[in-house]
């Protein structure tokens, strides 16, 4: 597991008032020397209509790229992210196909895969483990649930977070004698319930045939997922949660894209700094009211996906991807605003990844997805280009391979890739 310090006295440190454990942030003063050592961690971006393949990837590889029009928002933190082009999960086409973005496998495509079309987000979780309260955090701005990003290892949708209240609420906010005695009853009830639900099932177990034990099986797997979160939850029950001076505003849920992305983003940093989880993701799909506040953009965003080469409409498109893209600058900023107490900066520390699992919206392709990799203590500055060979394309698995091993996971394989990213180093 990954351990928060070194060598280090952090955990007697935050031993509070009855034995509980306070989820502070990773303290310079908790480090006993200069070997103290941080956590990785890992967050992950996606838009869903794509990023305009002529705005977004760069003509000249190497360190000397020109900054396109949707990457000039990044360009204060040029040294510290990756371009990729020449990635992508060689899937059919379709607004669908994006849920995948983060696994590379629909559910219908996941059989004989060991665990399903996993997403690179929740196979980190799995390592990270109960070191953490949430062994991840998948986020929504403005979406439905049906366009989440993360997976199970059994192919399940993770359903996601989408009012920043009650993310913050999660954070931040603390349970009562009163509230914590109800949750502790919640939580013997649905165990209860898994227990019988799971006797019952083996009483016809006998005599199925391959295809009902292996959706035998599935359910399973789906059972010990809901107990593993119990078993997670009521073991944070009764320690303290960390304390904050950041406020959201009144009604932010009712604010429009524009105005409610940045808190997002810094409830996740603070997530990040204090420890609370060291896995994030967040997918944005619609602009919410009023074409999401976003100055000059009148349309919706959906339809401005589908342009039709009108260069008005790509005007409009260009406005609310550039808002995406400057809104991830501004969170990179906030990262590395943090220090550990390593000496490094949070962002050090975080690969922060941004992107799409549709590069072209207006003609629902697939192909040469827009990715950006930032942080994680990776050699950066360069716009890298995988080039196809025929119609073999290199699998943007590789990358997530490449994160997974960086991230501390001992394996050789994430789901339909092919190996590590080749050329993309560890600084």
């Amino acid at each position: 597991m990954n351990r928060p310090l070194k060598a280090v006295g952090r955990r007697r440190f935050l031993q509070g008032a009855g034995g509980s454990l306070l989820a502070l942030p990773l303290l310079e003063s908790t480090a006993a020397d200069s070997q103290a050592v941080s956590p990785k961690r890992l967050t992950a971006t996606g838009i869903f209509y794509g990023l305009m393949p002529h705005y977004f990837h760069p003509e000249k590889v190497g360190r000397d790229y020109e900054m396109t029009p949707l990457l000039e928002p990044l360009a204060a933190h040029r040294d510290d992210f990756t371009v990729f082009s020449g990635l992508d999960h060689n899937l059919g086409g379709g607004h669908n196909s994006t849920k995948y973005f983060l696994s590379g496998i629909p559910v219908t495509q996941a059989k004989g895969y060991a665990e399903a079309n996993i997403s690179v987000d929740q196979k980190a979780a799995q390592f990270v483990g109960r070191e953490t309260r949430y062994p991840s955090l998948v986020l929504g701005c403005d979406t439905g649930q049906e366009h989440t990003l993360s997976w199970t290892r059994n192919g399940n949708a993770i359903p996601m977070v989408e009012e920043a209240e009650r993310l913050y609420s999660r954070l931040f906010r603390k349970e009562n004698a009163q509230s914590r005695a109800r949750i502790e009853r919640d939580f013997q009830n649905k165990q209860s319930i898994l227990d019988l639900v799971r006797d019952q099932s083996k009483s016809f177990e006998k005599g199925l045939g391959a295809s009902d034990k292996e959706k035998l099986d599935q359910y399973y797997t789906s059972v010990r997922e809901l107990e593993g979160r119990i078993e997670q939850s009521e073991r944070w029950l009764n320690r303290e949660k960390p304390t904050t001076d950041y406020t959201l505003p009144e009604g932010i849920d009712e604010l429009t894209l524009h105005d409610k992305t940045p808190f997002f983003y810094d409830l996740m940093v603070l997530a990040l700094q204090t420890d609370s989880t060291r896995v994030i993701s967040l997918s944005f799909t619609d602009l919410g009211k009023e074409s999401g506040g976003i100055a000059g953009v009148s349309t919706g965003y959906h339809s401005l996906s589908h342009h039709g080469q009108v260069q008005s409409v790509m005007d409009e498109l260009a406005l609310v991807e550039r808002f995406h893209t400057g809104q991830f600058s501004r969170f990179l900023e906030k990262l590395k605003d943090v220090k550990e107490p390593s000496g490094e900066t949070l962002l050090d520390n975080t690969m922060a990844l941004f992107g799409s699992g549709m590069s072209n919206g207006n003609s629902h392709s697939l192909r040469d997805l827009p990715v950006v990799l930032a942080g994680g203590g990776f050699k950066h500055g360069e716009h890298k280009h995988y080039a196809r060979n025929g119609k073999t394309s290199v699998s943007l698995c590789n990358l997530y391979l490449t994160m997974l091993q960086h991230f501390g996971l001992e394996i050789d394989q994430f789901n339909n890739s092919t190996g590590t990213l080749t050329g993309f180093e560890i600084a």
